[in-house]
C-alpha cells in the first residue's frame, strides 16, 4: 500500500484521525532532581532534569529548577496550543 491509498483509507474513516495517542489534559510531577510530564493515562511523556547545587548543576550541565519547570510547563501545554490551530 502506498501513501496516497492510505490517506484515501483514512479518509473513509475520519474517527480514526481525530485520535490522539497521549490525550490531554498533560500534568507535571516534581520527582526531587525533575518534572515529569504525563498525559491523562498516566503515560509518561517527558523528563526536565535539575540541579539546585551550582556546583554540581555547573559540571553536569543541568537545567535549574526554575528553568526545568517553565519548560515542562510549556510542554504540557502543547497540546492546548495544536488545538488552537
Amino acid at each position: 500500500m502506498n501513501v496516497l491509498d492510505a490517506l484515501s483509507e483514512a479518509m473513509q474513516f475520519p474517527s480514526m484521525i481525530a485520535v490522539r495517542r497521549f490525550p490531554p489534559p498533560w500534568s507535571i510531577e516534581d520527582i526531587d532532581a525533575a518534572f515529569v510530564v504525563k498525559d491523562s493515562t498516566g503515560q509518561t511523556l517527558g523528563y526536565f532534569y535539575y540541579e539546585e547545587e551550582p556546583g554540581r548543576r555547573s559540571a553536569a550541565k543541568l537545567l535549574t529548577k526554575d528553568e526545568a519547570r517553565r519548560l515542562a510547563v510549556n510542554f504540557a501545554k502543547l497540546p492546548e496550543l495544536l488545538e488552537k490551530q
